[in-house]
């Protein structure tokens, strides 16, 4: 039986530091209804796609990093969501999206070429 060819990106929501693969030979049944309505997601729904996971890593710390400023730019009002923020993604920040795991991904990929 032959191996398909799947194609696939990496998701990153906007101002989190999660990354998921996401496979675009995902085929399933979709619900057809009239009168379609287009509009783009509204803040949490909102997310970027990398084709490689080493640019989803840096993006998605660049991202968790510009939320980061703008809270602390925010000054005392932003203080109790800056405290939820880094706990909620601490261990991304200070475990997985770390510049040398960044470059470990960056590697892995070439070398899958």
């Amino acid at each position: 039986m032959k191996q398909q060819n799947y194609t696939g990106y990496f998701r990153v929501y906007q101002n989190d530091t999660a990354i998921t693969k996401v496979s675009t030979n995902d085929f399933r049944q979709t619900k057809l209804t009239h009168g379609a309505h287009y509009a783009l997601p509204a803040g949490e729904g909102f997310y970027y796609g990398y084709k490689t996971l080493a640019k989803a890593m840096q993006m998605a710390k660049t991202g968790a990093l510009a939320h980061i400023n703008l809270l602390l730019g925010m000054g005392k009002a932003g203080e109790a969501e800056l405290l939820q923020y880094r706990m909620d993604h601490y261990d991304d920040l200070n475990n997985n999206l770390i510049d040398a795991n960044i470059d470990k991904a960056r590697v892995t990929a070439d070398y899958a070429l």
